[in-house]
């Protein structure tokens, strides 16, 4: 077997160790690197993110929104792009996501919003209104 063949062994069967230990040495690492950097510019956007997630704004069909800072958990619309309200549901839809440690993971689906995309199609999707807020 050459030399190449056997490195390629060796990192499968590393790979394969990883897989089945759920031990990941790199990912530690740059956890406790990531750890040791969270100064006051980032507690600070913490804190207010939460108070811009808990602060609860009213909306009607037809008003305009946009992304409050730092709560944009979808690819649309952009960050300052406006959506417009179609539906404010009265009962919100909880997100079937099943895996726990994803964002989207009960997530209280309680307004519908509409964007143009591509060549100005509209389409309609559904959000927490909770991370919105007026355009």
């Amino acid at each position: 077997m050459s030399e190449k063949q056997n490195n390629n062994q060796d990192l499968i069967g590393a790979l394969v160790q990883s897989l089945q230990t759920g031990h990941f040495e790199e990912d530690e690492e740059e956890i406790a690197t990531e750890k040791e950097s969270y100064g006051e510019e980032y507690i600070t956007q913490l804190q207010a993110a939460c108070k811009n997630f808990l602060k609860k704004e009213t909306f009607q069909v037809g008003q305009l929104v946009k992304w409050k800072e730092y709560l944009k958990n979808r690819k649309i619309p952009y960050k300052n792009q406006p959506a417009v309200v179609v539906e404010i549901l009265e009962e919100p839809i909880l997100s079937d996501d099943d895996e726990s440690g994803s964002p989207y993971f009960r997530e209280n689906l309680d307004i519908i919003l509409g964007i143009l995309v591509d060549d100005n199609v509209f389409l309609t999707f559904y959000y927490d209104s909770r991370r919105f807020e007026s355009y």
